[in-house]
């Protein structure tokens, strides 16, 4: 989940932004926050950034640049935790995606119960904004839940693709337990 970390940086931050704004300004946004690299954007200045005239200043408002900067430093200690924040944020869900069996718009829902559970984790671990709502919207986006409508053509490419997320991680578990039994049967 190589940029799903920077989506979840500035999820909330740009929530107040509309899609065509934050589109015509990605390239300002991965320069200000250094390509999107959490650990660069955890080292960040946030009086220098957030100075008035400063390029972010003109776009966010400093309140948003300081939680784009703390969620940057709790990212780090979630990798250093976990190995990474993919694994730390799947682990919710058990490494395989939710999946919602919509057939209306109006049923999808904006929360649920599980990005309550998300939320309540990643505030105690000091991210900023990261309410249940929010939280939601980054769970589609980064592929844990999938909310298409079964008659959308994406709903089976999700479905297809959580099953080889699936193989994956079930090849990567298999690769441990034979590292682990080579060591118990050499020790």
């Amino acid at each position: 989940m190589k940029n799903g970390e920077f989506q979840f940086m500035m999820t909330s931050a740009l929530a107040e932004l509309t899609w065509p704004t934050i589109l015509s300004k990605r390239h300002m946004f991965r320069e200000i926050f250094l390509d999107f690299d959490p650990g660069a954007v955890s080292k960040l200045s946030e009086k220098k950034i957030a100075a008035p005239g400063s390029p972010a200043s003109s776009m966010l408002s400093e309140l948003k640049i300081r939680g784009i900067i703390e969620n940057a430093r709790q990212i780090c200690k979630v990798t250093n935790e976990f190995g990474s924040f993919d694994k730390y944020i799947w682990s919710f869900v058990n490494h395989k995606p939710i999946v919602g069996q919509f057939r209306y718009p109006r049923q999808v829902p904006v929360k649920s119960p599980k990005s309550e559970v998300i939320s309540k984790d990643l505030v105690r671990r000091g991210f900023r904004s990261v309410g249940p709502t929010v939280v939601y919207s980054f769970m589609q986006v980064a592929g844990l839940t999938n909310d298409h409508l079964i008659s959308c053509f994406r709903y089976q490419e999700c479905m297809n693709g959580s099953e080889s997320r699936e193989k994956g991680n079930n090849s990567e578990a298999n690769g441990e337990i034979g590292k682990l039994e080579e060591t118990t049967d050499s020790g």
